[in-house]
């Protein structure tokens, strides 16, 4: 036997395991920098959105109870659900008109499209023989839930990103048409209560694009109001000022109840200055996305979970749209086919969860992180002072 041998193999081993020890230091400082580089592409965006957060909170509040004081919020209104009769007249995404028979179908003779009425209050259309008589009887309601009575039930999962919903923008035209019935007639107060009323209907869908169209709706009326000389002195449109207002706390809602923003400025926001103005939206749209992430963002962010849970039960809202988004909404884990969000692909499910899921979960919440672009404008605007007081002017502070 070599006495030579022994010592050999020991040398070999030896450099073999310097070897895997270089190997594996070199395979952990890749996946460090692997994991470095990744967390990159979205922390900052994150860090970001939990700073502005933060340190807007306060601002978002007090604004949210200086919109919750116009009297367009506090007008008496008669509970109940327009769904079975709205759904059944609008039109819905996907058809070119209004169901057939529906009086929501507007006479040839007008334009049929808001982008080629523009230039609505000048005019020349004949709105003389356009029958209204359907908007006094939205009267008789407080509330639009687009899912009941819908005429193409919403799917199971529920994805709102893709589900059938009223074409609201059309309604649009029919506020602009019966402002100019009143203006023309001399009655302009029928008429914006009309108009108003509809457009509250719209913002009760508990959406963010019923809001949008609603405000579009009330600025409407604002127009309306500043074409005549002498306007009544009992109609309040909403001012310049609480219009934008609207836009910028009903968008900026959603941000503060992302999942990556911190539980305890998330559950300010849906309860401070009169939280029913926004809180039901918010948990509609904001929930959407955190649904969409939950197998992957649960274990990341569950407080923020378990607060959106907490407060949608502490919620009245009234339309279902919310509740539905929370208990029966997609997830990423779905397969579910022409889905506006992406599935994930069967070779993701097959990584390892405890790390690449909240991996993914982060940069999704990057890259569809709503902003406070609109409340940092509209904040610039009242320190410019551009808005000026006058009739329907909100107060000064918070009543």
């Amino acid at each position: 036997m070599d006495p030579k041998r022994p010592s050999s193999l020991k040398r070999a081993l030896r450099i073999l395991l310097w070897l895997a020890g270089i190997v594996l230091v070199l395979v952990l400082a890749g996946l460090f920098l692997f994991d470095h580089v990744l967390r990159g592409k979205y922390e900052p965006a994150i860090a970001h959105l939990q700073q502005e957060t933060t340190q807007n909170v306060g601002f978002f509040c007090e604004q949210q109870a200086l919109l919750a004081a116009d009297p367009w919020f506090h007008e008496p209104r008669t509970e109940g659900d327009v769904g079975p009769l709205l759904n059944a007249w609008v039109q819905w995404e996907g058809s070119a008109e209004p169901p057939k028979g529906s009086p929501l179908t507007i006479p040839v003779h007008l334009p049929q499209h808001v982008g080629d009425f523009k230039d609505w209050l000048t005019s020349q259309a004949d709105v003389s023989t356009v029958d209204f008589s359907w908007m006094e009887k939205l009267h008789a309601y407080d509330r639009w839930d687009i899912l009941k009575n819908a005429p193409v039930p919403p799917g199971q999962p529920f994805n709102m990103a893709t589900a059938a919903i009223p074409n609201l923008v059309s309604l649009q035209l029919w506020a602009k048409f019966r402002l100019l019935q009143g203006l023309r007639t001399g009655q302009p107060l029928p008429a914006a209560r009309d108009v108003r009323h509809l457009a509250w209907l719209m913002y009760r869908t508990d959406s963010l694009l019923g809001a949008m169209v609603a405000a579009t709706v009330l600025k409407a009326e604002r127009e309306a109001y500043q074409s005549m000389q002498a306007p009544p002195p009992e109609w309040q449109p909403m001012t310049t000022e609480q219009l934008e207002r609207m836009r910028a706390v009903l968008m900026s809602s959603l941000a503060f109840s992302n999942i990556a923003v911190p539980v305890d400025v998330a559950k300010k926001a849906r309860s401070c200055g009169e939280p029913t103005v926004s809180r039901c939206m918010a948990l509609a749209e904001a929930g959407f996305m955190a649904k969409y992430l939950r197998p992957l963002a649960q274990d990341s962010y569950p407080g923020a979970y378990t607060a959106l849970e907490a407060d949608l039960s502490a919620s009245s809202c009234a339309t279902s749209l919310a509740r539905t988004v929370w208990e029966n909404g997609v997830t990423i884990e779905d397969q579910v086919k022409d889905a506006a969000m992406p599935n994930q692909p069967e070779w993701m499910r097959k990584l390892p969860r405890w790390y690449f899921g909240s991996r993914i979960a982060g940069i999704m919440l990057a890259i569809g992180s709503p902003s406070l672009e609109r409340l940092h404008t509209f904040h610039k605007s009242l320190d410019a002072g551009d808005f000026k007081a006058g009739p329907g002017a909100p107060p000064a502070s918070p009543p």
